[in-house]
């Protein structure tokens, strides 16, 4: 080949694959334990973010904009909160500190996860990914429902035999049918009431929460009204007293002035929001507050399979019950 040719093909070459063309920054995400092992409901999980520039070095300032989406409805079991299902679990902004965010969340619900991520460097440069991320149900609660189907069916194979008149057995089925139903339609839902914000230097303010709606929570020095607020390290931790559990958490996040983000509560029970505030040559601030959800009844979508399959279970145990007792 020619050298005049060989030159503007090589410079081509050489441009395209220069650094201008690759990505400026990369985003990384992992949590600690590991998703394989992390279950509905057992152990919060540290979930951090990592950003690095194009030189594979973690970037120096920037935030990050996260998104949690909540799994999508399954097609015959439902999880225990229905609600959720394909609802916005948080949205929020974290600082970077070293190239990274970092934060504690307790999953409420199998299924798959959807985490949406937007760097914003200081000049304006952008970079956005989603990760996708699955929660599996603990095995021991699908053991439980074994047994509890069994239970079911042995119960049915003793009701055929005691009562083999299909009027009786019409009148058993529905019955059974009638618990079953009240069974699966009480939900436990809690009273809404709106506590005061402790009046202290830390303003903390939380929306009236329900069930499947996100709810802002905000959290701003107060007592000065200087025109510019001084930095702060901020721990907000929310808690569920009930279960004993933490369910978010951040831990001395830089904050200027005020924090805000959203938030879902995801079962109709009371939480604790509680937010401790280092502010340089003044007390600890520390605030709290209780939040008591309001619950929802659970859609028919979410109740009718569930209740179709233990009806199923029963009727078919009665079918054997009388057919062994008419064989006998």
């Amino acid at each position: 080949m020619p050298l005049r040719i060989f030159s503007p093909l090589f410079a081509l070459v050489v441009f395209l694959g220069s650094p201008l063309w690759a990505e400026e920054f990369t985003i990384y995400f992992k949590a600690s334990p590991r998703f394989e092992l992390l279950h509905p409901y057992s152990d919060p999980a540290t979930l951090t973010l990592l950003v690095t520039g194009a030189d594979g070095r973690p970037v120096i300032q920037g935030s990050a904009a996260i998104r949690l989406d909540a799994p999508k409805p399954g097609r015959f079991f439902s999880t225990d909160f229905p609600f959720v299902e394909g609802s916005q679990l948080m949205a929020m902004t974290l600082p970077l500190r070293q190239g990274k965010a970092e934060w504690k969340y307790l999953f409420p619900i199998r299924g798959e996860y959807l985490l949406a991520v937007e760097f914003i460097a200081p000049d304006g440069r952008k970079a956005a990914k989603t990760f996708n991320f699955k929660i599996r149900e603990n095995k021991q609660k699908w053991f439980f429902l074994g047994l509890f189907s069994l239970a079911l069916f042995v119960f049915g194979v003793v009701a055929g035999k005691v009562f083999t008149g299909p009027s009786r057995t019409n009148e058993i089925a529905t019955g059974l049918l009638f618990s079953m139903g009240s069974l699966l339609l009480s939900p436990g839902i809690a009273p809404a009431q709106a506590a005061e914000s402790a009046r202290y230097f830390g303003w903390l303010e939380v929306d009236p929460a329900t069930v499947g709606k996100l709810s802002n929570i905000r959290w701003r020095l107060a007592g000065d009204e200087q025109a510019e607020k001084p930095p702060a390290l901020l721990t907000l931790t929310i808690t569920h007293p009930e279960k004993g559990k933490m369910v978010f958490a951040v831990d001395r996040l830089s904050v200027t002035g005020e924090f805000a983000m959203n938030f879902q509560f995801t079962d109709g029970a009371e939480y604790r929001v509680a937010a401790i505030a280092y502010v340089s040559g003044r007390p600890i601030l520390r605030t709290e507050k209780n939040v008591s959800v309001t619950g929802v009844e659970p859609p028919a979508r979410a109740m009718i399979p569930a209740l179709s399959f233990f009806v199923a279970i029963i009727a078919l145990g009665l079918a054997v019950g009388r057919w062994s007792k008419r064989a006998g």
